[in-house]
């Protein structure tokens, strides 16, 4: 998470610089040092990041001879794992934006991994149980897992296009902030699309895995009935060509934070205000 704020406040600071035109010299010198410096810095901790968190999961792995993805502890782990692995992967593709996409990595995955050893999760590996022993859990929870990190990005997407928005305001930064809040906004709807159908897909497996285990597709557990409000908020942006509201930057970028307490309920608060099938996830 210091890492993510460290590459957080380089990519803020510079975006409000660079649109200062009666500043572009002062800072241009800066700016591309810290270019030079914050890129293949970012990327190197990253790898390294995603190299410690691989080797813990694996030793989990061999020691219980399950795949981690049995209780909420190693869920969360999941999601920080598959957290840094897109940063990762956008910030190899697109060498521009590695700062970037390294800062929404290490400030994501931080957060989840933060939030795991300050709760309740118990870090102990013990027992799976016997419904947990299905091929059916690496692929149900898995995708899940990706969808909500995805979706998390999203989020991080449009609390930056929030921090920026302020600046507008002034003559100076206007233009350069519009376009970083219509940069965000389209970033973020990249990781939408594919976060909708790892979701989608993930609530339908789990449906077939539900059917063979509890003999029933759909019981509108509390948990499911979460995913699916989540899978419908989530929606609605992808109509943004028929909902006009949507292609304001700044709406879909609030909208996109307020979805985002769905999930957070969806994954935290079934568990901690609600009983069901699923609370030992």
């Amino acid at each position: 998470m210091t890492l993510g704020l460290l590459f957080f406040i380089i990519i803020v600071t510079y975006a409000v610089k660079t649109g200062c035109e009666q500043e572009r010299k002062k800072w241009i010198r800066i700016s591309s040092l810290l270019k030079r410096i914050a890129r293949p810095t970012a990327l190197t901790l990253l790898c390294l990041s995603e190299f410690i968190l691989t080797f813990v999961l694996a030793l989990r792995w061999i020691i219980s001879s399950t795949i981690p993805l049995s209780n909420g502890y190693e869920t969360m782990l999941a999601v920080s794992w598959f957290s840094l692995l897109i940063a990762l992967v956008a910030a190899l593709a697109n060498r521009q934006m590695a700062t970037l996409y390294s800062a929404f990595g290490f400030l994501l995955s931080g957060f989840f991994l933060l939030v795991s050893h300050i709760s309740q999760m118990d870090p102990a590996i013990g027992p799976v149980m016997p419904v947990l022993n299905s091929p059916l859990l690496t692929i149900h929870v898995s995708l899940m897992m990706i969808s909500y990190a995805l979706l998390s990005l999203t989020c991080i997407c449009s609390l930056t296009a929030l921090i920026l928005s302020p600046f507008r305001y002034s003559s100076i930064h206007r233009e350069s902030i519009s376009s970083s809040l219509i940069t965000l906004r389209d970033l973020s709807r990249i990781f939408l699309y594919p976060a909708i159908v790892a979701l989608g897909t993930g609530t339908f497996i789990g449906a077939i895995w539900a059917n063979i285990s509890w003999g029933s597709y759909w019981s509108w557990d509390p948990k499911e009935t979460w995913a699916l409000i989540t899978f419908m908020v989530y929606a609605v942006p992808l109509h943004f060509h028929d909902l006009s509201v949507f292609r304001k930057p700044l709406f879909y970028h609030v909208y996109t934070v307020l979805a985002f307490l769905i999930l957070l309920m969806t994954y935290f608060g079934v568990n901690e205000f609600l009983s069901g099938m699923h609370s030992y996830a």
